[in-house]
């Protein structure tokens, strides 16, 4: 019996002194886990104060940020709310965020706006060089014709009066011919505006009409004699006359009648009241003081100031001795007659220039070609001056049918005149060539005339015919000009020409394509091309603007060309150049590939293949070394920060709480094995 109870008591010792060997174990071990996890703790706190520490610039700065307002629970527990803080006035000594709490932050959010206003500093309330001033603050220009709260009931009385400036020249004004002559009219009454309502510089262009004598108006400075020229100088306007043509010596009536508005002045008056308050002061306050059943009147005059012109003066002109004379003209040339007759004198010159220059003499030439030199020459003559016949010469006693004759005429001048170096001569209204003489000049070429039978009755051309043309072509191609009227047609084509949208232009005719200098050598792609044809009636005919164009069998629209030449009377039409509506746009040609593509085969489709796994690869160890570099790690941003700390702060509280914890156990568990 006491060998059981001594094997018993044996063996509960045994028991106990394992289980408090394991609980002595197991406390050492969570001892030291504790210790651990507080050591963690003291050492991540610096780097959580640090972070928290940087993610606050204003706290490092010594400046309060402004945080927005947000209504909180009071509790316990709640962490201090910080104090709402204008964001635009930096505090010198900010006071510790932490002191307010949720109840004085919910208080100051529902305070009213005067009341915050009134704690903002008083760097505020002070407008810099940048700030806006209040709108209450503002100061509002106010005029008369402000009216705009109270319109009703407000009368303006306007007196309108008119002022005249009248500009007059003298009675009799003399030019000499290269000076000028000037006038100052009145001044303006009131002064002249900054401004004028109308252009007042002026100048305008007189021809000298020996008809009419008068100083006739024109447009163009090329055919004026008086150049007359209006401004502004100082409070009144100027007139400077200058002769500048061609003109004779002779008295001219220069007159203008016309009224120029230049502009007004409005002048306040006074003030009426009738059945309301009478106000002294401000007259911007009557609009405030009306009253129902009031009535106000403001009083203004309007000043309007006029230039009237009264021009009407006789101006003598004065040519010098010595005239370089700019233009010459031969008028009333016969050159139309018929098989038979005799050429006679019909030359004349203008009656304005009788005292300057005069017919010397007409000529007759009849031509003929020269097959060895190509050119035509003259072989017989007639003059209007017998003592220009040399012996010998073949005179002309009259024309011949189908011949060519030449016109000539030669100038004398009369007194001391003498033909500028840029003088123009006209014959029968057109331009002509001309040589200086010793007393004159001669144009050797001035018309000419193909003698024939005179026409009894002139027939209009209805149709014209044109067959061949080829009108389209591809980018790349040279023109071509192939187009004829058919046989007999009373239509004679001279040309064919083609111009483009770019300005470019080709001719058949080698004597007018020689001249273009935007030559077409190949259509190119983009440009718009046009159709033109040149045309002359036959003899007996003319075009008129019904005459209608056929182009290989098709009507075709065109436009008249200003060159063509058309009587102004009866509308009849001598020589037609014309734009059609034939046009084409040649596109580029593709380049053609140089490797021709194959022709399309179907690609075949690969089978469904079952699905196969990857056969599993034998597990190596690759054991690798790296050398890590010592580098500056990258700054992060403030709110990654903010993040970190936050976190870390929690990280560390977690362990500490649990380390104390453990320890706490390994403690406990220790002192129990003691017992």
């Amino acid at each position: 019996m006491y060998g059981s109870r001594f094997d018993k008591q044996t063996q509960r010792e045994r028991t106990c002194s394992l289980v408090h060997g394991t609980w002595r174990c197991v406390g050492a071990k969570i001892a030291c886990a504790g210790a651990c996890a507080l050591m963690v703790g003291q050492l991540l706190l610096p780097s959580v104060a640090l972070a928290t520490e940087y993610a606050d610039p204003a706290a490092a700065t010594g400046e309060v940020a402004a945080a927005p307002v947000t209504p909180t629970v009071a509790e316990d527990t709640a962490a201090p709310a910080p104090v709402p803080v204008a964001p635009a006035a930096p505090m010198a000594d900010a006071a510790p965020v932490a002191q307010s709490t949720a109840g004085p932050q919910q208080a100051q959010q529902d305070a009213p706006a005067a009341t915050v206003n009134d704690a903002t500093p008083a760097e505020q309330n002070t407008p810099s060089d940048n700030a806006a001033t209040p709108a209450n603050d503002t100061i509002m220009p106010c005029g008369v014709t402000d009216a705009t709260e109270n319109p009703g009931g407000v009368n303006f009385n306007t007196t309108v009066v008119d002022h005249y400036t009248d500009c007059v020249l003298p009675g009799n004004i003399t030019l000499e011919k290269g000076q000028s002559y000037t006038y100052d009219f009145p001044d303006v009454e009131g002064g002249m505006p900054d401004e004028p309502l109308c252009e007042l510089v002026e100048t305008k262009y007189y021809r000298a009409d020996a008809v009419s004598g008068t100083l006739a108006e024109v447009q163009d400075t090329s055919m004026s004699d008086v150049t007359a020229h209006f401004e502004p100088v100082g409070d009144h306007m100027r007139l400077t006359l200058t002769f500048t043509g061609a003109a004779a010596g002779g008295s001219y009536r220069l007159t203008r009648n016309e009224v120029l508005y230049i502009g007004a002045a409005l002048t306040y008056t006074g003030t009426d009241y009738e059945g309301g308050a009478i106000i002294v002061g401000d007259p911007d306050d009557i609009f405030n003081a009306y009253q129902p059943g009031s009535s106000i009147t403001l009083n203004e005059t309007r000043d309007d100031y006029y230039l009237r012109y009264a021009i009407n003066s006789e101006i003598t002109l004065v040519a010098s001795e010595n005239e370089a004379l700019h233009n010459l003209d031969v008028n009333d040339v016969k050159t139309d007659y018929a098989p038979g007759e005799a050429p006679r004198a019909t030359a004349t010159i203008p009656a304005a220039d009788a005292d300057k220059y005069e017919i010397a003499y007409e000529c007759w030439e009849e031509m003929e070609l020269d097959m060895e030199s190509g050119e035509s020459v003259p072989v017989a003559f007639w003059y209007s001056d017998p003592a220009k016949y040399t012996p010998g010469m073949k005179k002309i006693d009259h024309f011949e049918e189908g011949k060519f004759y030449m016109y000539s005429v030669e100038l004398r001048l009369k007194g001391d005149n003498t033909v500028a170096d840029d003088c123009m001569m006209y014959v029968n209204g057109h331009w002509a060539h001309h040589i200086k003489t010793v007393n004159g000049v001669f144009a050797p070429t001035a018309d000419n005339m193909l003698c024939e039978q005179p026409i009894d009755e002139w027939r209009a051309i209805d149709v014209i015919e044109i067959n061949g043309a080829t009108t389209t072509f591809k980018a790349g191609d040279k023109p071509v000009f192939t187009a004829n009227v058919p046989a007999g047609s009373d239509s004679i084509l001279q040309c064919e020409f083609w111009t483009g949208s770019d300005g470019s232009e080709v001719n058949s005719v080698e004597f007018w394509d020689q001249h273009i200098t935007n030559h077409i050598d190949a259509f190119k792609p983009g440009v718009t091309y046009r159709y033109g044809l040149y045309f002359k009636p036959a003899r007996g005919f003319y075009f008129t603007p019904n005459t209608k164009l056929m182009v290989n069998g098709v009507e075709c629209g065109y436009q008249t060309s200003e060159v063509s030449e058309i009587d102004p009377e009866s509308g009849w039409i001598y020589t037609l150049w014309l734009s059609t509506n034939l046009t084409f746009t040649p596109e580029a040609t593709p380049a053609p590939d140089p490797q021709p593509t194959p022709d399309p085969k179907p690609t075949p489709q690969p089978g469904v293949k079952p699905e196969t796994k990857p056969a599993a690869k034998p597990v190596t160890t690759t054991t690798t070394t790296k050398t890590v570099e010592k580098t500056t790690p990258a700054k992060k941003p403030d709110a990654v920060l903010v993040a970190t700390g936050d976190a870390t702060a929690i990280t560390v509280a977690a362990l500490g709480i649990a380390g104390a914890t453990v320890a706490a156990a390994g403690v406990a568990a220790t002192k129990r094995r003691k017992r």
